[in-house]
């Protein structure tokens, strides 16, 4: 047997050694000498990094060929430079030498460099704190084109922020993957601090530079960039994980050959992020849930799940067609709803909506235990199993709750059931609004007191609501209607749930919050006050443009010295609205309570100071502390566990106050339970201010539905005696008059007089049901039915996101590949900012049921959405011009977007990124970059109206290079009192 055994094993490892040197049959030294005799230009006396790249950046082909033949002479271990003289071998067209060298390449540093050897940044440039500025790189060609000089010592580019105004490329070693970089800008912040007394100051700009390799045949390969929102691969943009969760990569496919990442940074003080990059394990991939409902008791209370998938192939769509539950560990049997058939575009991160559902009262287990759920996705690449856990949440404790959201998202709230009974009657509901980074759960379970050494959690007369959504809305914009949405929701969850006694009302509010959640709480109640029980403020600020350093309207930005201040009025229109302090009158009625420490300094005293003296000069009642020695959070107040910042005595005795009622109650509410010392007597006359009817519900059951100019300030003021009742309007076409749940003003019973017209309401059950419409006609206020454009259409550009939307694009034009990449960009923003449902359709895959239900943002260049526009009477275009009324844009570089009435839903918007050529369409995007880091907004969010050509110098002025930027009227006509250019239609 040894003897045969032995014979065998020899001839195998001959066989084994052959196969490898036939395998590695590349002779390094014998090409290198070769290919030397072929390529002899002139190399520097010291060839270094520097020296070849910069004869590779300058297409100094066969001189940089040449001196990386000498490098490797030297060193030929090097993986990089292989990859780079095969690329540089395709470059000429010499394919066989280009092979040999991706080979070796491969075989020394893999399919794809692990990591960026080296990075080159410039900066710092100085950089306003809002969502556009311009690139100080732009003047001079732009990052893509300059980058190639960057080792050029006498190249140098311009900044105020340095000595001498004038700064130059450095460059940053990376010796290891996944390290991260950390790059300090050699400044003396403090004299600039100091000398402009501005803390926004230390916020700057900057490019680095950095390259890779990737040494096969088409490859498929993703990247993660940390603590960026935005990185370019060879130009394309693609999205980056600012707030670093970790598990998000976008994918690509390249070809062989050296490949450039380019990121913009954007930082203060000093910048760190972390790049990686590898070969996806698979084309498919599922990613952990977001949001999972409780079990509350055993009872399922929410039953929306969103589970994220990434397609990480490079251009095979893929259709998600079923969920399904395939096995659980207990209890009553779940079943699973696909939400909505999903199409995956290639690159592309979006969440698989379905719901979890049981047929027994909501009941799925009898004892509260964790229950582990196995489901499966059935897609067109086939099936993928994954696992769900849901947790068990006792009577007394916090638990979680999914819901659709406003925007066709699943988002995710706390509650805490009453501790007490509410009467007989449903619960109020105490809207608590958290600050910036803490998790609804946290929130929610910050409402406790000790009481015989255990924790009692909630309030004893309501309940307890603390909803949640990612990114920095602020409470504004998206926040605020998520918030709403989960109001909402609660209510019709505790209303079909028959095993909670307790139901929810979300007409009796007491809306309350802590920091950025006490800006919340000032921001939902000034513009829901018809809900408003109360409002609870505990250390919020104003508005972001004035709280710190935030978000500093044209301070310091490089648009300011190209801005026209028309731009910058329409600009400042698109945020009024969540400016607090504007909007004092609608409290009028309205019980505060506004605390803070007097210590604090992440929300100093001089925002609440301020509110307390808005509310007095209008003699609203309010209720302001300042808590000596107190900074911006604690837990103890007077005594140890006696409630903290949120929940301490003299909340819980507001709270109480405000939510507690009689046990007798009737179809229209419950009456205080007694006259305490934050009752109101309601005042003889009253004001309701309004900047964008788009958001809010109106005063004493007046709301704007349409004003006479679009945003800007609207106003209704009424003054009652006895049975007579007068109301004076400014800026207001039309408006909707009903009668509030709460604070009921028993329109039906009075003589009414608008401005000059005494008005004879004729049905006046209306006023208890969709409420009676008042239009000015000629001078005359008359009941109405409104014509044309309306609140639920006005801009600016975010509502298009504030309803379920699509993104949909041409893919028949020779830039469609673009365009779908431009696309997956944009989806990916809304995703990875704020879990927003942003799915993409092809053109040619768009059906009546798509139009019909969705709000839609349309990708394309010029002449595809000719017809689109036709319902924007002063806006046409043709193949290069773009016209606005009298206004032709021609230039070639020309883009375009414009929110447009929907042709088939009476309520629903359209959005339209198009313009004259791709480099138009590139800009365009752009305006969808969210560029404030850490807390970085969703796309289209913020400053954005309804209206904005871009121009070619857009890149280079931010919103300076806006040719045109403005509101349509309401008849989505084009008015120069709207508008930043001047066009006459």
């Amino acid at each position: 047997m040894k003897t045969t055994i032995f014979p065998l094993l020899f001839v195998t490892a001959f066989i084994q050694i052959s196969l490898s040197k036939k395998k590695d049959s590349f002779g390094v030294r014998e090409f290198l000498d070769k290919e030397k005799k072929k390529f002899t230009a002139p190399c520097p006396k010291k060839i270094t990094s520097s020296s070849i790249n910069r004869l590779r950046w300058t297409a100094e082909t066969d001189q940089a060929i040449s001196c990386i033949l000498v490098a490797l002479d030297a060193k030929e271990n090097d993986g990089f430079q292989w990859s780079a003289l095969g690329t540089l071998y395709q470059r000429k067209g010499q394919t066989s030498q280009a092979v040999s060298c991706f080979k070796h390449a491969s075989k020394l540093s893999g399919k794809v460099s692990p990591f960026v050897t080296s990075w080159d940044f410039i900066g710092p440039f100085v950089i306003g704190k809002m969502e556009l500025d311009g690139d100080p790189l732009e003047p001079f060609g732009g990052v893509f084109e300059v980058s190639k000089k960057r080792n050029n010592k006498n190249i140098k580019f311009f900044s105020e922020l340095v000595p001498g105004g004038e700064i130059k490329w450095k460059s940053f070693k990376q010796s290891v993957a996944g390290e991260t970089i950390k790059i300090s800008p050699q400044v003396n912040w403090n004299d600039l601090v100091n000398s402009l007394s501005s803390i926004g100051i230390t916020e700057w700009q900057g490019w680095v530079v950095g390259e890779f390799a990737v040494n096969e045949k088409d490859q498929l390969v993703v990247f993660q960039c940390l603590d960026v929102h935005t990185f370019y691969i060879d130009g394309r943009p693609m999205t980056g994980d600012v707030y670093r969760r970790d598990v998000f990569w976008t994918t690509t496919h390249l070809s062989q050959g050296v490949h450039t990442i380019y990121i913009r940074l954007r930082s203060k003080v000093s910048a760190t992020f972390k790049c990686s990059i590898k070969i996806p394990e698979s084309s498919l991939e599922i990613l952990p849930s977001h949001f999972l409902p409780d079990l509350v008791n055993g009872h399922l209370f929410g039953k929306h799940v969103a589970v994220p998938m990434t397609n990480n192939h490079h251009s095979k769509w893929v259709r998600v067609s079923k969920v399904s539950v395939t096995d659980q560990s207990e209890g009553h049997v779940l079943r699973s709803h696909l939400l909505h058939p999903v199409n995956i575009a290639p690159g592309q991160t979006v969440s698989v909506l379905f719901s979890l559902e049981t047929a027994d009262n909501g009941i799925v287990l009898t004892r509260c235990t964790t229950l582990n759920v196995i489901l499966s996705i059935t897609t067109s690449m086939g099936t993928i199993p994954f696992k769900v856990n849901l947790r068990c949440r006792k009577p007394g404790e916090s638990f979680l709750f999914t819901f659709l959201d406003h925007d066709g998202s699943v988002q995710h709230a706390a509650a805490i059931a009453p501790i007490s009974g509410c009467g007989g009657a449903a619960c109020p509901t105490l809207l608590t609004l958290h600050g910036t980074t803490v998790p609804p759960q946290n929130q929610a379970d910050s409402y406790k007191v000790m009481r015989n050494g255990e924790y009692v959690f909630g309030i004893p007369h309501g309940w307890l609501l603390a909803p949640t959504r990612h990114g920095a809305h602020n409470w504004e914009g998206p926040g605020s209607l998520t918030a709403i949405a989960a109001l909402d929701r609660l209510v019709s969850l505790t209303q079909s749930c028959e095993w909670i006694t307790e139901k929810a009302d979300n007409s009796r509010v007491l809306f309350a919050g802590h920091s950025m959640g006490g800006h919340g709480a000032w921001h939902l109640a000034t513009h829901f006050p018809d809900r408003a029980l109360g409002l609870l403020s505990l250390a919020g600020w104003i508005k972001k443009e004035e709280y710190g350093d935030s978000n500093l309207f044209f301070r310091h930005d490089l648009a300011t010295s190209h801005v026209d201040p028309a731009t910058k009025s329409v600009m400042e229109a698109c945020i009024a609205e969540n400016d607090a302090d504007r909007h004092v009158t609608n409290l009028q009625d309205i019980p505060v309570f506004a605390r803070i420490g007097a210590n604090d300094r992440t929300v100093h005293p001089f925002f609440m100071r301020r509110m307390y003296r808005l509310l007095s000069e209008i003699q609203v009642m309010i209720n302001y502390t300042e808590l000596p020695d107190k900074e911006h959070w604690w837990w103890d107040t007077w005594e140890t566990n006696d409630g903290g910042v949120v929940n301490d005595r003299q909340l819980r005795e507001f709270t109480d106050s405000i939510t507690q009622t009689d046990a007798s109650c009737d179809s229209e509410g419950c009456d205080r339970a007694k006259d305490n010392k934050y009752t109101l007597k309601r005042e003889e006359k009253f004001i309701y201010t309004c900047y964008n009817p788009a958001l809010g519900e109106g005063l004493n059951g007046l709301q704007i539905i349409q004003q006479r100019a679009p945003l800007r300030l609207s106003t209704i003021e009424g003054f009652t005696k006895n049975d007579q009742f007068w109301l004076k309007t400014t800026n207001v076409r039309s408006f909707l008059m009903m009668e509030p749940k709460i604070r009921r003003m028993e329109w039906k019973n009075k003589v009414l007089k608008i401005d000059d017209t005494v008005v004879d309401i004729q049905d006046t059950n209306k006023f208890e049901t969709d409420g009676v419409l008042f239009c000015n006609k000629k001078g005359d206020w008359v009941q109405c039915d409104v014509e044309g454009r309306k609140a639920t259409t006005y801009g600016p550009a975010r509502r298009v996101a504030e309803r379920p939307f699509v993104i949909v694009i041409d893919m028949d034009s020779e830039y469609g590949v673009e365009i779908q990449s431009l696309a997956v960009y944009i989806a990916n923003l809304f995703f990875l900012t704020s879990d927003t449902f942003a799915p993409i359709v092809r053109l040619s895959d768009v059906t009546d049921k798509t139009i019909d239900e969705s709000n839609l943002i349309i990708l394309s260049l010029l002449p595809t959405i000719l017809g689109a526009l036709e319902l924007l009477p002063d806006l046409t275009s043709t193949d290069s011009v773009i016209k606005l009324g009298d206004c032709k844009f021609a230039e070639p570089r020309s883009g375009l977007m414009t929110l447009a009435p929907h042709k088939t839903q009476k309520d629903g918007l359209v959005m339209f990124l198009s313009a004259n050529s791709i480099e138009g369409l590139r800009d365009v995007v752009s305006l969808a970059t969210p560029t404030i880091p850490p807390m970085t907004r969703s796309p289209f969010s913020n400053l954005l109206p309804d209206y904005v050509v871009t121009g070619p110098d857009f890149g280079w002025k931010g919103p300076g290079g806006f040719l045109c930027a403005g509101f349509w009227g309401n008849h989505w006509e084009y008015r120069p009192d709207l508008s930043s250019c001047v066009c006459h239609s």
